[in-house]
């Protein structure tokens, strides 16, 4: 089961991203939106869908809400693919902030190296 699980995350995200990337359009979502990652439950009736969106905060904000209001379209869209599930998750789209926070870490990082080489000066 759990073999099969990964193989539909893994399927789901390829699908999702090319209907986000040639289906979609919405005028809101940016060309840089990357599908990071979907986790679908055990029952397969939702799908959490980790989006990572590239530019300033505002444009960020906009995209995530129109990929939000185009969940049905896209879950349509899925419907038409994956003919042989029997339901189609409900997509929950969580916006991933991991690549900001690793940033904020660098940045800490080379705060600390700095402020070590001022010290040993």
């Amino acid at each position: 089961m759990k073999f099969r699980l990964e193989r539909v995350n893994s399927e789901m995200l390829k699908s999702i991203s090319e209907i986000i990337r040639h289906k979609v359009k919405d005028p809101r979502v940016s060309e840089m939106v990357s599908v990071t990652k979907v986790v679908t439950s055990k029952d397969l009736k939702t799908a959490k869908v980790y989006v990572s969106i590239y530019g300033n905060s505002e444009k960020i904000k906009s995209t995530f809400d129109a990929l939000v209001q185009c969940e049905g379209f896209i879950h349509h869209e899925l419907g038409m693919e994956f003919k042989h599930l029997r339901a189609v998750p409900r997509l929950n789209f969580i916006e991933d902030e991991t690549e900001e926070y690793g940033r904020h870490i660098d940045l800490l990082l080379k705060e600390i190296k700095n402020n070590d080489a001022d010290r040993s000066d």
